[in-house]
């Protein structure tokens, strides 16, 4: 804790010397999100055994399986959404309310067409492609798969649009509420899936667990924007009168690049589950999830004292304020290699923790929680230069890197999962493997940018 504190002193002492409130905001940002994804992660672990029980180990694997698919698509604004946010922040600072709103409602108009057309082909596919053969599992099931896969699809694509209230609150300098909308929609898919396994409604049934897990998302974000643009938000709330198409260009040139990278890192992170589907069998699924989940903790609570590093990196390369900078990604560091013990520690209570977790209804292996553990090690080592080299805006480099991972990441996970004979501990090591490429070069263009050294693809 003294460690974050300190880091949190140095973003105030250098940035936030002449504006308390927003040193003020900034702070209770961080409290705020610190609390929320607490909460988060209390009510996830808490969940997870509950809809195990609920489906059991072979549908709580396609259901996970299921889940990942739906992340692939999460990303597929094309960058609107970080172009949204960087440009509707200009547009507060710089207090110009027109052209806030027809950021919003240009990119609502965008959004609102590119969900349109993708409810259409997931609907088709939902009802053309063989998905019990998809994520493993008997063809009889082929009849709930079907109608959760279309009720989730289509809540998904209305859900689409309506998350761009969350990227106004964090252009506003709200990232806290915009958690909390998250947080509320957790806590009520928890209390949804506890009634619905206390009396047993349509027990075993995906439909159910499909409906409370995007009926609450869209529940939460569909009250949240009527409240929004109807008081704080409402000289900027989505009209057409508003709508200008020539916006796109300016919003996408933003965020096409990471968009690019974003979906190289679906590619990395999302196929896991459809890999040990199809290689060992959906039930094999879980155990992965629960070390996944396990050592998740530690990226969630480094990232939350990481993110406000992004905007603070982008103001002290453009001031040439680089002592801060070294100083300030040692500092990271120094938070690192916390938490790296931290996780150790997780690693060495991993089996005691599961037993209370999980109880008796999933096995863990070992060697699957070491990976893990490594794996999360590996991620946020690369996500402490990653935020450098994104706030400073050189990312040519890494948006090559991701399309190659994102090639060879899947052919390497089979490799050790099916040649070699290592299930899911394979998927994952193969993943690392990936990840090992960055971790490498990420250091060295930071220190390349740092010491203005930077030439071609390096500074580009």
């Amino acid at each position: 804790m003294a460690q974050k504190k300190n880091l949190f002193n140095i973003v105030k002492k250098r940035f936030l010397k002449s504006e308390t409130k927003r040193g003020e905001g900034l702070k209770k940002n961080i409290l705020g999100l610190l609390a929320l994804r607490g909460v988060d992660v209390g009510i996830s672990y808490l969940r997870f055994p509950l809809t195990l029980r609920f489906l059991g180990t072979e549908l709580h694997g396609v259901w996970l399986t299921v889940g990942g698919i739906i992340n692939w698509f999460g990303f597929f604004n094309i960058g609107l959404g970080t172009g949204l946010r960087n440009k509707l922040a200009e547009a507060f600072a710089q207090k110009d309310t027109k052209l806030a709103r027809s950021y919003v409602s240009s990119t609502y108009a965008i959004i609102s067409m590119i969900s349109f057309l993708m409810l259409i082909l997931l609907i088709i596919g939902a009802l053309t492609l063989n998905w019990p053969k998809i994520v493993a599992i008997s063809d009889s099931y082929e009849g709930m798969l079907v109608s959760t896969l279309l009720i989730v699809f289509s809540f998904f694509a209305i859900r689409f649009v309506l998350k761009l209230i969350g990227i106004i609150l964090v252009a506003d300098q709200r990232p806290a509420l915009s958690q909390m909308l998250q947080s509320i929609s957790s806590v009520l898919f928890f209390i949804g899936i506890w009634i619905a396994l206390k009396y047993r409604i349509m027990f075993g049934s995906l439909v159910v667990v499909g409906v409370l897990s995007s009926g609450s998302v869209l529940m939460v974000q569909a009250i949240a924007s009527i409240i929004l643009f109807s008081g704080r938000y409402k000289k900027i709330r989505p009209s057409i009168r508003y709508v200008d198409w020539h916006k796109f260009r300016s919003l996408a040139s933003v965020g096409i690049q990471f968009f690019i990278v974003q979906i190289s890192v679906i590619v990395m992170f999302s196929t896991d589950n459809i890999i040990i589907s199809q290689i060992t069998g959906p039930s094999d699924v879980v155990p992965y999830n629960v070390a996944r989940k396990f050592f998740g903790i530690t990226e969630m609570l480094f990232m939350i004292v990481l993110e406000p590093f992004w905007s603070a990196f982008t103001q002290a390369f453009v001031k040439k304020e680089f002592r801060w900078i070294r100083k300030s990604i040692n500092q990271l560091l120094v938070l690192w290699g916390i938490s790296v013990l931290g996780s150790l520690i997780m690693l060495a209570l991993s089996g005691w923790v599961y037993r209370i977790w999980i109880g008796e209804l999933v096995k863990v292996p070992f060697h699957l929680s070491v990976l893990m553990m490594l794996f999360f090690t590996i991620k946020t080592w690369n996500n402490i230069f990653v935020y450098l080299i994104n706030g400073v805006g050189k990312i040519r480099l890494q948006l090559y890197m991701s399309i190659i991972i994102a090639l060879i990441n899947i052919p390497v996970s089979v490799f050790f999962a099916k040649h070699m004979g290592m299930g899911s501990g394979g998927v994952i090591l193969g993943t690392i493997l990936c990840l090992a490429f960055g971790a490498v070069l990420h250091p060295i263009q930071y220190k390349k940018i740092i010491n203005g050294t930077a030439r071609g693809i390096w500074n580009q």
